[in-house]
């Protein structure tokens, strides 16, 4: 009997392959794309080949946690990684990757890119050494982007120390039409929005919850087609689009977790599909319930 279920290449190779195989594989799926994601990654890339200018155009990915921000960055970052140009005095860096510290420090901020750019930093040097030895070096190493992840840790100091911050990554990006990348949870609209000139550079690209809808239903078909399973699931019917939806609290990080959770318990039972039924028998717990779970097996009385 033909099997004409919709399977990735990678995902129908590995059919009459051991359950050992399909699992290790199933294990190491890389990120789904998805709509929201797509347009996204499209528009980033179009910011990274736009010419520089006196107001650079700058982006901010907000969402909740565990809703795929950090990994889509983090994929557009590792396609336009350090290159060497001979002609040049160093590798270039078109894009450049760096994590906000836990509060808006400069001197914090300043060394986190200095590290990422392998620089030799001397750590008792003044602020001013700092912020030079930075604004040298991402001329010198041409960035025309620059990605910002935990952006909503801003709000971790006090108003007179986020206004500063603000006025940093200003400065930054005017230094050399440097093109701003910012992603965090939802906080960090209200946190850019305090500095008018930045508010209006940053174009909003929210990334919501699931819910049960038609884009759930797309992504949870996409998903299918990279499961090495030998039976079709159908994760797009509705009652297991409610289960999936409701486990996982609408974060693609989760949805994703569980699904490939039951994918994996499919080949070890023999089933070689995922319903509602392997689904409860995983057990899942929301992750808002896990610290009351964890607390009562603990015996932790609240």
């Amino acid at each position: 009997m033909t099997d004409d279920r919709r399977l990735s290449k990678t995902a129908r190779d590995l059919l009459g392959s051991t359950a050992e195989t399909r699992i290790n594989a199933i294990q190491r799926i890389p990120f789904i794309s998805y709509a929201a994601a797509k347009l996204i990654r499209a528009r980033m890339e179009q910011i990274v080949i736009a010419p520089r200018s006196h107001r650079p155009a700058s982006m901010l990915i907000a969402g909740s946690t565990n809703n795929g921000k950090t990994m889509l960055v983090q994929k557009f970052v590792e396609s336009h990684s350090y290159c060497d140009d001979p002609n040049a005095d160093a590798s270039l860096a078109p894009v450049l990757y760096v994590q906000m510290p836990p509060t808006p420090d400069p001197r914090q901020f300043y060394m986190a890119i200095l590290d990422r750019l392998q620089a030799p930093v001397r750590r008792t040097a003044a602020l001013s050494q700092l912020q030079s030895q930075t604004i040298r070096l991402l001329g010198l190493v041409s960035t025309k982007v620059l990605v910002i992840d935990e952006i909503h840790n801003i709000h971790a100091g006090r108003i007179e120390q986020q206004r500063g911050f603000l006025n940093l990554l200003r400065y930054i990006s005017n230094e050399h039409g440097i093109h701003l990348i910012a992603c965090g949870l939802a906080t960090s609209v209200r946190a850019l929005q305090s500095d008018e000139q930045l508010a209006n550079r940053f174009e909003h690209w929210p990334l919501p919850k699931w819910r049960v809808d038609g884009y759930t239903k797309a992504l949870l078909n996409t998903i299918e087609t990279v499961l090495p399973l030998q039976k079709q699931s159908g994760l797009s019917d509705p009652e297991l689009i409610n289960r999936i939806v409701g486990l996982s609290e609408g974060t693609i990080g989760e949805i994703v977790r569980l699904i490939l959770s039951a994918a994996c318990e499919a080949i070890r039972s023999g089933q070689e599909f995922v319903d509602n039924v392997l689904i409860d028998e995983l057990r899942w717990i929301p992750p808002s319930q896990r610290r009351t779970a964890a607390e009562h097996v603990l015996g932790v009385r609240t």
